[in-house]
């Protein structure tokens, strides 16, 4: 009995020590998971392409879709699917844009059109919207193409 009154006070104050303790603990570890939120941004994939009525430019863009959030994980897995189709479509519609879409700085009427693009091939709704980022406008001297002549010395082939 003598030791419980002698150090009562000091028991105390470890039992609170490692209450307090506990708590942090336990705070700390519903922090961590709450970090490890994924983006609901998918990449579809980097474009370059040169419009058909101005061959002086080439232009440059990184195409995402933000998917539903309640079904990410099946969104991912139909445009990560569906991947090339969606790359192939796509850029069939950038050869064939019309030149008032690059002059819109928005790029309200290509996000448009590359949204149909990309819900056409999904067999459900599960892209919610379309992101065009890195969009640059280059002349084609600095994208370093070169058109190459046939080689006269070749024959020709029928």
């Amino acid at each position: 009995m003598k030791f419980v009154r002698r150090y009562w006070g000091a028991g105390l104050i470890l039992l609170m020590v490692a209450v307090h303790a506990a708590v942090i603990g336990y705070v700390r570890s519903r922090v961590a998971r709450l970090a490890v939120i994924e983006s609901t941004a998918v990449e579809i994939g980097s474009f370059r392409f040169q419009p058909v009525g101005d061959l002086s430019k080439v232009y440059h863009f990184q195409l995402h879709a933000v998917v539903d959030p309640s079904k990410r994980h099946r969104g991912e897995e139909q445009l990560a699917q569906m991947r090339m189709e969606i790359l192939e479509a796509s850029e069939q519609l950038l050869r064939q844009m019309e030149p008032a879409w690059l002059d819109d700085p928005g790029q309200i009427q290509i996000r448009e059109k590359l949204m149909e693009v990309v819900l056409r091939h999904l067999d459900e709704p599960l892209v919610q919207r379309v992101l065009i980022t890195d969009w640059l406008e280059l002349p084609v001297q600095s994208v370093g193409l070169k058109v190459e002549s046939p080689d006269p010395d070749l024959p020709e082939r029928t």
